[in-house]
């Protein structure tokens, strides 16, 4: 028996490392230019998780955030999640630098006043997937994942969704939120189609909106009963009072904790919310 322990504490200790190393692929700070805020939540079901959410910022000010899903959690997910967050990360600036030298090869006296976000991200995607599909076809692992690109000057937000839970866009008004709109799959996840073709589609986020990208552990999480919180709960818990990102956040985590009354989690719980500061929110210093 004690060897068998020796064992288990091994492994035990294998895992532990494993969640400090895949907790050090996800942002240690949270970009956020100035007027907007920008919050995340992470919670494994195991030790180590399929989901992951970044944020880096452009050159140029813009910001990029991503949030994904790959199927299944553990330790395999957990691999994926490493390859998939890198590879996009690598891609999309590779891809952005490269079209930003050539922009400026062609007119050095000044840069291309149309950044190259949107050629960027649907090529990070696409490569990506190509990738995928290429070295682990044979695993069928597959993953859905958002990811958009900010000017935080203009409020313009270019996103590719690549089978992923549509994130909600809301409006403020009048002390509550009211939903805008669904951030629609723009294509198919990825891993799983060669060749598919991902949309770059535009959105503007005005003064007071709050875009909440999460994954279906939110929505999916279960109560004792076995009854899922559901989008619609979640939609109604955002859209009670129209506080900062870190407070819309804050009640769905505290929602799901009542929910499934401390029960253990039945997939991995990954939030994104970004937030454009009210005009008024922005005058102070």
């Amino acid at each position: 028996p004690s060897e068998r322990q020796a064992q288990l504490m091994r492994y035990k200790r294998e895992l532990e490392i494993g969640r400090e190393i895949q907790l050090s692929f996800l942002p240690a700070d949270l970009p956020a230019p100035p007027g907007w805020e920008l919050v995340a939540h992470f919670n494994p079901a195991l030790e180590v998780a399929g989901d992951f959410y970044d944020a880096f910022p452009l050159p140029h000010g813009h910001l990029v955030v991503v949030i994904a899903d790959v199927v299944g959690k553990g330790v395999t997910a957990a691999l994926f999640m490493a390859i998939i967050r890198t590879l996009f990360r690598a891609l999309f600036q590779q891809n952005y630098y490269q079209a930003e030298r050539e922009a400026a090869g062609e007119d050095a006296g000044e840069l291309t006043p149309a950044y190259p976000d949107r050629q960027s991200l649907a090529n990070a995607v696409r490569l990506t997937n190509a990738y995928l599909i290429a070295n682990h076809g044979d695993t069928y692992t597959f993953a859905t994942l958002f990811a958009g690109v900010l000017n935080p000057v203009t409020g313009r937000f270019l996103y590719v969704n690549a089978g992923h839970n549509p994130p909600l866009v809301f409006t403020a008004d009048d002390g509550r939120r009211s939903l805008r709109e669904e951030l629609m799959p723009t294509g198919p996840a990825i891993g799983l189609l060669l060749g598919a073709s991902y949309n770059v589609v535009e959105v503007t986020l005005r003064p007071g909106d709050l875009l909440f990208a999460f994954t279906d552990g939110v929505t999916e999480a279960r109560n004792p009963a076995a009854e899922e919180l559901g989008e619609e709960r979640m939609a109604e818990l955002l859209a009670a009072h129209d506080g900062s990102a870190a407070e819309a956040v804050a009640a769905v985590v505290a929602a799901l904790r009542e929910h499934t009354a401390g029960g253990e989690a039945f997939d991995d719980v990954t939030m994104l919310a970004l937030r454009r500061l009210p005009d008024d929110a922005n005058q102070s210093p």
